[in-house]
């Protein structure tokens, strides 16, 4: 037990931490994807980094005894039950306090190697390059095609999609100078928290992830903000890739579905309210309302014909997730998700 929190080995028993220093440290935030979590750890089998690293998989309460059966199945992977599913920030920075490695990978679990350069040439990236703070790489979707790469801090771009469709139509010379095809290295605003390589250290001095204000959803924007506050970039990677099946780590129900949709509006005000001020926050918290209510209800009204379907099930419940979130916000005096840890125990 340390700290409160129960780290698993079935050879050696509970085990302590900091004894060997790694290049590496992978973190894998859980959260009752064990399916995706073990085709994960099953990759790095087949496609190992050459780097000395460990691999940490903090699971975020799912209260299933899974952890118990993975901890033996993976005995050379460090196991850490959080004491409640308090996001991916809070699970993050709690992988982060056991790793012994000088770099950290943050890697969701429904992220599959698929060749043994793109972590490599991450760190390699890192050490090279003094000037850049974090490095990603290309994902590839289930339906082969490569992930979104070009992400804009400005709220405006970032949190409303149609704003953003209009700008780069408009600014298309633009984005095509500032993003050439034929270069392997990018350097966008922001990336996504599914893949992340860091140093750990200049992770510390920046603050980590972001728990007490993100559960889920804009913690990486906000990360990678703080990054460019010390004058760092972030670079993507385009000659390696990883596989990433979007939502399997999230949307496995309606249920689940309207929870992690919920609070992608949740934590689409907790930015603004954190990184913009005045009149700009005040317009782009009330269009975000709007537009938010506007979207679920067309969508709900659309899938209402399959009535009760899983689409019209996931979209009803997640507009009432929605207006729930609106009446009590104001009620409570934040825009902050009420699953927080802060908000339960510290």
């Amino acid at each position: 037990m340390e700290n409160g929190i129960d780290i698993y080995n079935p050879l050696l028993g509970l085990r302590s931490i900091g004894l060997n220093k790694f290049d590496l440290s992978i973190i894998i935030v859980n959260y009752k994807s064990w399916g995706a979590l073990q085709e994960c750890l099953n990759s790095f089998n087949q496609y190992s980094p050459k780097l000395n690293y460990e691999v940490i998989v903090v699971d975020n309460k799912s209260q299933d005894d899974q952890i118990n059966f993975f901890s033996q199945d993976y005995p050379s992977v460090k196991f850490i039950e959080n004491k409640g599913n308090y996001g991916f920030s809070d699970g993050c920075n709690l992988g982060a306090e056991s790793a012994t490695g000088e770099y950290l990978l943050f890697l969701n679990p429904d992220v599959i190697l698929t060749d043994s350069l793109a972590i490599d040439n991450m760190v390699r990236f890192l050490e090279e390059n003094p000037n850049v703070g974090i490095t990603s790489c290309r994902t590839i979707n289930s339906n082969n095609k490569p992930g979104r790469e070009i992400y804009f801090l400005n709220p405006w771009l970032n949190i409303i999609g149609w704003i953003r469709i209009l700008y780069k139509l408009i600014f298309i010379k633009k984005i095509i100078n500032l993003f050439p095809e034929n270069h392997k290295v990018w350097y966008p605003d922001w990336v996504s928290g599914s893949v992340i390589t860091i140093n750990k250290d200049f992770f510390n001095q920046i603050g980590g992830w972001s728990q007490q204000h993100f559960w889920m959803y804009s913690e990486d924007p906000d990360l990678c903000k703080r990054v460019h506050a010390q004058n760092k970039k972030i670079a993507l990677l385009r000659d390696v890739e990883l596989r990433h099946a979007h939502g399997g780590s999230s949307r496995r129900n309606p249920k689940t579905t309207a929870i992690t949709k919920s609070e992608v509006v949740t934590s689409s005000h907790v930015f603004v309210q954190i990184h913009t001020q005045g009149i700009n926050r005040l317009a782009l918290h009330t269009l975000i309302i709007l537009d938010t209510l506007v979207s679920w209800l067309l969508r709900a009204l659309f899938t209402l014909p399959i009535f009760w379907g899983a689409h019209f099930r996931s979209n009803l419940l997640t507009l009432v997730a929605i207006v729930q979130y609106y009446t009590y916000a104001p009620i409570r005096g934040t825009w902050k998700s009420k699953r927080l840890r802060c908000d339960k125990d510290t």
